[in-house]
């Protein structure tokens, strides 16, 4: 048993998905509770660094922290020009806030360093840069192309949230927010998947795992929605039955996963379009029933346990 809420979009053999549920709500627009948490400005005086800053995605993002009152945010970007329009955009949109930028490929280390030893460490980092890596069925692709997504989303992550921890205090806390996808965890009908599924999920494992070493951090993972973006339209999903996501939706999620109110979602995988009363109502079973995780069910009380447990079951059953 995959250990997430008993909810989830179904798909269908066209590669859309229905935003139905079981037991709960989806939602593509912005919530009443998460306006309540800009309002709240949790971010008042605290700094973010953002990765992908200059693209759809990132600029939601970078909108929503600046909103609820961030005073500095850094951010990253391979294209200088892209980088630069999207700061002027910000600080025309939110003077309140100074933005740095840098032209950084986050797969560079020695420019990732460098990146933190000017800005500092922030207290919420956001990994949002990637890649879609597949042209085509796996067997016809490039294996340097398809192999690009794993540089990227996994190696290139991986450093960016290193160098961060290496740069910051020891024992200060902070907040990494890692952009994931649903990929990482569902079964897709869809071909030219397999680089995008596979990278997705190793991200994921990443935070999973180092979360323990560092739990001064609050890790969380986040599938973003649909947004109408550069990585969507090569990917070959169909728009799903309920439309696209709301980007501000997105952007004010990353801003509420920041404040204080989302500390009990550290080390978890959580959906942009979840109802967040709902998502908080639920707290007590997350956390005693280890939900919203990438793990298989019946490990948590050790291997041999559980090993134990499958050689009863079969006694019992097979």
């Amino acid at each position: 048993m995959v250990k997430f809420l008993a909810r989830c979009p179904s798909f269908n053999t066209s590669g859309s998905y229905n935003k139905s549920s079981r037991d709960g709500d989806i939602r593509d627009e912005p919530q009443a509770a998460l306006r309540g948490t800009v309002a709240s400005l949790p971010l008042k005086g605290k700094s973010a660094l953002i990765t992908g800053a200059g693209r759809v995605l990132g600029v939601y993002i970078t909108q929503e922290l600046a909103e609820v009152g961030a005073s500095c945010i850094a951010i990253i970007g391979r294209d200088k020009a892209r980088i630069d329009v999207a700061q002027k955009n910000f600080s025309d949109a939110y003077p309140s806030t100074e933005y740095t930028t840098f032209a950084a490929d986050i797969t560079d280390e020695q420019t990732i360093v460098d990146v933190f030893k000017i800005f500092g460490a922030p207290d919420v980092l956001v990994n949002n840069a990637g890649v879609f890596p597949d042209a085509g069925p796996f067997v016809e692709q490039s294996l340097a192309e398809w192999f690009s997504g794993f540089i990227i989303n996994i190696l290139g992550t991986a450093t960016v949230a290193q160098k961060f921890l290496q740069a910051k205090w020891k024992f200060n806390p902070a907040i990494v927010l890692n952009v994931s996808s649903m990929a990482a965890h569902m079964r897709f009908p869809l071909i030219r998947w397999s680089g995008y599924n596979g990278s997705k999920m190793g991200q994921v494992r990443i935070f999973e795992n180092i979360r323990f070493e560092h739990p001064e951090v609050r890790f969380v993972n986040v599938h973003p929605g649909n947004i109408e973006s550069d990585g969507f339209t090569p990917s070959g999903a169909s728009e799903p039955s309920g439309g696209m996501t709301d980007g501000k939706l997105v952007g004010q999620l990353f801003a509420w996963l920041a404040s204080g109110e989302a500390d009990f979602l550290s080390g978890r995988f959580v959906w942009a379009e979840w109802d967040i009363e709902e998502l908080k109502a639920k707290e007590k079973s997350i956390l005693e029933n280890d939900l919203l995780l990438t793990t298989v069910d019946r490990f948590s009380k050790g291997f041999l346990w559980y090993t134990l447990y499958q050689m009863t079951t079969c006694a019992v059953d097979c």
